[in-house]
């Protein structure tokens, strides 16, 4: 299954999931009815009798509808509570179950090493870096959560650091990638808030249960207290129903997920001995194993890396396959021994120097891109030859600029720079500068310049890329300030190139998602047609970049629109061409479903080959382009 059919799935299996639950709320409703007619009957005849004449005699078809509306109300407002309540995504899962952030600027040798695989993981996928959450628990555990990969994190317990090795941790990691690459996380956040509103109603027989130690011990009303009191147990037991109800949905949505990320982790590191040995780690642990230690633990059992909680329901709808099965599906010759999970001492410190080869010279090379259809084979996923090229090319990067890039405060002062180096008066761009940014900015702007103006094309992406994983450190105000100081510099000369829409399309759409400006687009449109002109704009701005000469620009064009079947589609010419309409259109275009926009990115990839090879300049706008249409394109080179 290739990144657009995971995706298409994962919007089925949403449509599923409505099934499933409106499948539970029906098995609810019938379960209060019947059982408020048992209590009803009791308190008329004193005999708990509930056949079909007794139900058309004392029950009508108006009580029952307003009972299956009380239920339905308390149902979906439950839901919709906890959906509100998890809207700011990833951060809030990882809160909620007791983690902390890992702060890009941590000393920690093991906390350090986890950053890294992480980075160099979503560089070489081409996905923004998530953050990253650390519980304290012992076990070996770890889960993806995000409603969408712009504010996705990673969280990852104590004991995985310290009882995996480099190898096992990259395993990990990278079927935690899977879970994002693959539209999981959303499906997971929204499985969160359904099942709270079908516990809703064992919780509301609880409360009224617990409430009747407020109503003392006086005989006066004791009917009504009986009553209460059956009503709150009914709720409870109906309550345990719901919780049946949830285990089922578990089971059924996440347990082939966890095979699936299992081979696309060894897909992705072309290691098995990675993963496999993380799953044998927790078996070999004991009763440590992979059981986590919050009280919000059970909610998000669907999501872990491996079994998170101990309960009656998870041994009966279990949603994690056993280990042995998980093990044997990746090593069929596994002799079946676990291996022994002590915890180990803290791993030699990452590599931080630039090597004496220097930065022009790398030992790996991303993979050639040679063809429109290998460009979308690649989309959403890893593989070994470039997650050791990111590693390298990060080692190689100029040591200050990287050092900067991955501290928060720091961070924006790369990016000014950035910026400050395309104007055309830096003078005027320093000013404006000066009056929105924090003090000190712009002598740390300054001091990056040179940097900046000697670095070679390579490293621009990945710098970048680093710079926005900081930047979500930032508080909401420090953003926006950071936000109007952007604009404010790119608008200083009166116009925006390229460039400069390339760095804030890239930065500030992703950011925007992640402190909750921008809300993710729903999949509306089936086909090109219906965003036709959106998608001529698009495809005129990668022709006039990668084509200067007008006659191979109009045949490039051509061959992109080839690959789309659209008919009477032009070519906006240069002087006509504004970047304005840039963002509108590309906004457009993310509301394409999954299995529509692999033909625009062929058609883009067309037009960047048509003379046989392409420009780095050519293949990093269709990266950044691919990227903001949540279509995740690792690090390629001209052939």
């Amino acid at each position: 299954m290739n990144f657009f059919e995971a995706q298409d799935k994962a919007r089925r299996n949403t449509l599923w999931l409505v099934l499933l639950f409106t499948l539970a709320v029906a098995g609810l409703i019938l379960l209060t009815n019947l059982f408020l007619l048992s209590v009803y009957v009791y308190l008329k005849t004193e005999q708990f009798v509930v056949s079909p004449e007794t139900l058309s005699y004392f029950y009508s078809w108006e009580e029952f509808a307003v009972v299956a509306l009380g239920v339905c109300l308390l149902v979906l407002g439950g839901s919709l509570f906890k959906a509100l309540s998890l809207s700011g995504g990833g951060p809030t899962i990882a809160e909620m179950l007791g983690g902390r952030l890992v702060s890009h600027g941590t000393t920690d040798l093991q906390q350090r090493q986890l950053l890294n695989v992480v980075e160099e993981m979503a560089i070489a996928a081409g996905m923004p870096i998530p953050q990253v959450y650390l519980l304290s628990d012992t076990s070996i555990n770890a889960f993806a959560a995000g409603l969408s990969p712009a504010n996705a994190v990673i969280g990852i317990t104590q004991g995985t650091l310290t009882r995996l090795n480099r190898e096992e941790l990259q395993g990990v990691i990278a079927h935690e990638f899977s879970h994002i690459a693959n539209g999981d996380m959303r499906l997971n956040i929204r499985l969160l808030a359904i099942l709270h509103g079908i516990l809703l109603i064992g919780l509301v027989g609880y409360f009224m249960f617990r409430s009747l130690r407020f109503a003392g011990r006086a005989r006066k009303g004791a009917g009504g207290i009986f009553a209460i009191a059956a009503i709150g147990v009914g709720l409870m037991v109906i309550g345990y129903a719901g919780s049946f109800f949830g285990q089922w949905i578990k089971a059924i949505v996440s347990r082939q997920r966890e095979y699936l990320a299992d081979s696309s982790a060894v897909q992705f590191t072309r290691n098995k001995d990675g993963i496999a040995g993380a799953l044998k780690k927790i078996g070999g642990s004991g009763h440590v194993g992979s059981y986590l230690s919050s009280p919000a633990a059970p909610e998000y059992s669907h999501a872990y890396f491996a079994n998170g909680i101990s309960s009656f329901w998870q041994s009966l709808f279990a949603t994690h396959p056993p280990l042995e099965t998980r093990i044997r599906r990746i090593e069929p010759r596994w002799d079946g021994n676990f291996l022994p999970s002590e915890v180990s001492r803290a791993p030699s410190p990452e590599p931080v120097e630039t090597p004496p080869t220097g930065a022009e010279k790398l030992a790996v090379t991303a993979a050639v891109l040679s063809s429109a259809e290998q460009a979308i084979g690649e989309v959403g996923t890893l593989n070994e030859q470039n997650i050791e090229y990111v590693h390298e090319l990060i080692i190689a990067m100029p040591l200050v600029l990287r050092e900067a890039a991955q501290d928060a405060y720091s961070a924006r002062a790369v990016i000014y720079s950035a910026l400050i180096y395309l104007q055309k008066d830096r003078a005027a761009a320093w000013a404006v500068m000066a009056q929105t940014a924090d003090p000190n900015m712009q002598s740390l702007a300054e001091k990056f310049l040179p940097e900046i103006s000697e670095l070679d094309d390579k490293f621009k992406m990945p710098l970048l890329e680093l710079a926005m994983s900081a930047l979500r450190e930032l508080s909401p105000n420090q953003f926006v300030q950071f936000k109007i100081t952007l604009e404010n510099i790119i608008r200083s000369d009166k116009s925006v190139n390229l460039r400069e829409w390339v760095i804030r399309r890239f930065l500030l759409q992703q950011l925007d998602q992640h402190f909750g400006f921008r809300k993710m687009p729903r999949a509306r449109h089936s086909s090109l047609d219906a965003v036709r002109e959106d998608f001529a704009i698009l495809l005129s701005l990668i022709t006039h970049v990668e084509h200067k000469d007008e006659t191979r620009a109009g045949a490039a064009f051509a061959s992109g629109v080839a690959e789309t079947n659209l008919e009477k589609l032009e070519l906006i010419s240069r002087k006509e061409f504004k970047l304005a309409a840039l963002d509108h259109a590309l906004d457009n275009l993310m509301r394409l479903k999954p299995l529509v926009k692999p033909r625009l990115l062929r058609a883009c990839v067309a037009v960047i080959m048509h003379d046989g090879t392409a420009t780095v300049r050519g293949i990093e706008l269709v990266r950044t382009i691919s990227a903001c249409l949540d279509c995740p394109m690792p690090p390629m080179r001209p052939g």
